[in-house]
C-alpha cells in the first residue's frame, strides 16, 4: 500500500480476554482496523480467505492446531504475520517462517505501534516490488517516488530532466541516455536527442512523410516533432507496441 490508507487485522486467539485486550491496543494505535477474530487455526484460515487483511495478529498456542499450523493454509503473500505468544521460546521459529515481527503477552501499546510501522513498510515495499520499478524526481520542493510504468514523456532541461507522470511533473539530475538505459527495455521511444515517450501515451500521429510527423499525447494533446529522418524507425515501433494490445482486445 503506498498510500496511508488503514490497515486492516486479524485478531487469532482463543482466548476472548486476550482478544479484548489485543483490540483495544489497536483502537489506540491510527490507521488500524480490525476485521475478524477467530478462536482456532481452521476459523483463522477462513476468515484469512474472506478478508485477505493486511495485519495477521497470530497466537501460537491454539487449539487443534497451533499458530505455525495455521499459518500454512493461509496465503500471507499480501499479509505480515505478527505472532503473539505468553512465551519467548518461540521467537526463532517464528521469524524463520516469516513472520514480520513477534510480540510478547500482554502486548504493549508502543511495541505493538512499532512492529505495525514495520509492517506497513513491508507492505508498501512488497506493492512497489509488484508494481515495477521507481525513480526518484522533485517535484514541487519536495523529493518523491513514482513508479516507472507512470511516466509519459521525458524531455532534457539543462542538466535536468523534466518527467511527466500520470498525475503530474518533476525534475531529475540524470541524463536521458542514462535513466533509458536504467528502464526495462521497451518501454519508452526515443523520438529526439532530448525527448523520449512511452509508446501508449501517444493518442494519434500526424504530419507528412516529407515534413516529418508530430505525435499527440493523450490527456493534455501535446505534441511531439519527429524529423523526418527518424520518422520511419518510430512509425515503426509504435505499430509493434500497439499490436500486443490489438491482439488483447
Amino acid at each position: 500500500r503506498l498510500t496511508m490508507e488503514p490497515l486492516t487485522a486479524l485478531i487469532v486467539d482463543d482466548e476472548p480476554a486476550a482478544r479484548r485486550d489485543l483490540e483495544e491496543v489497536l483502537a489506540s494505535i491510527d490507521d488500524v482496523r480490525v476485521v475478524a477474530q477467530a478462536s482456532d487455526a481452521a476459523a483463522a484460515q477462513h476468515l484469512a480467505r474472506r478478508h485477505r487483511p493486511d495485519l495477521i495478529f497470530m497466537d501460537i498456542q491454539l487449539p487443534g492446531a497451533d499458530g505455525f499450523a495455521a499459518l500454512e493454509g493461509i496465503d500471507a503473500t499480501q499479509s505480515c504475520v505478527i505472532f503473539t505468544t505468553a512465551y519467548s521460546q518461540f521467537a526463532l521459529r517464528a521469524f524463520e517462517v516469516g513472520a514480520t515481527d513477534y510480540l510478547l503477552k500482554p502486548v504493549e501499546t508502543e511495541r505493538c505501534r512499532r512492529a505495525i510501522i514495520r509492517a506497513r513498510e513491508t507492505l508498501q515495499r512488497q506493492a512497489a516490488e509488484n508494481e515495477g520499478p521507481t525513480l526518484e524526481i522533485e517535484e514541487h520542493g519536495a523529493h518523491t517516488r513514482i513508479l516507472v510504468s507512470r511516466i509519459r514523456l521525458i524531455t532534457t532541461e539543462g542538466n535536468y530532466l523534466e518527467v511527466v507522470h500520470d498525475q503530474g511533473r518533476g525534475l531529475v539530475r540524470q541524463t536521458l541516455e542514462g535513466l533509458l538505459a536504467e528502464c526495462p527495455p521497451g518501454q519508452f521511444l526515443r523520438i529526439s536527442r532530448h525527448q523520449a515517450v512511452r509508446p501508449s501515451a501517444v493518442q494519434s500521429v500526424g504530419g507528412s512523410g516529407q515534413r516529418g510527423f508530430r505525435l499527440v499525447l493523450r490527456g493534455d494533446g501535446r505534441e511531439l516533432k519527429v524529423s523526418r529522418r527518424r520518422a520511419p524507425e518510430i512509425m515503426a515501433q509504435l505499430r509493434t507496441a500497439a499490436r500486443p494490445r490489438s491482439a488483447a482486445a
